[in-house]
């Protein structure tokens, strides 16, 4: 679902219908090609995306990539498991850590750490009761990993 995580390649790209309204940190440009390489495979049979917005510095390794997406009406607890195999699946070899899944609840927030070398990163993601699911995945490699950190933990304290 999430497979742009490590997919940074560039493509033809239009502008998303809705926007994350997230401040980029210096240095970062919008990267409309990696919004749309993101939300293309977010797309599945039972979801569609509502908006996507990426950005990068790429000369020093810092990607993040937003998602509004539709269609996991159900359990947020469930949302939560469905959108963690979801990335396992598509991105093999991914490692998760330091999960905070909310508690079985009508909305909640679920956050994770990811090792995928040679990226690193955080996902945040906000869960509704309607299935919308708005997610924040931000990762670095290994050219300048405080950086980047700095400015993906700015931009995960956003999503809302």
């Amino acid at each position: 679902m999430l497979i742009a995580l490590a997919s940074c390649a560039a493509s033809e790209a239009a502008p998303s219908p809705t926007a994350s309204n997230i401040a980029a940190p210096k240095g970062w440009i919008a990267d409309p090609a990696l919004a749309k390489t993101a939300a293309t495979a977010a797309t599945g049979d039972k979801v569609s995306v509502l908006g996507s917005d990426a950005w990068s510095d790429g000369s020093r390794g810092c990607y993040a990539i937003w998602l509004d997406l539709s269609g996991g009406a159900g359990p947020v607890d469930a949302a939560a498991d469905g959108l963690i195999a979801a990335l396992s699946k598509e991105l093999t070899g991914v490692k998760i850590r330091d999960r905070q899944t909310p508690v079985p609840a009508e909305t909640g927030t679920l956050a994770f750490a990811f090792d995928k070398p040679p990226y690193h990163g955080k996902l945040r993601a906000e869960l509704t009761k309607t299935g919308e699911i708005r997610a924040l995945a931000c990762m670095w490699n290994q050219r300048e990993p405080k950086t980047c950190e700095a400015g993906c933990t700015t931009m995960l304290g956003a999503v809302k």
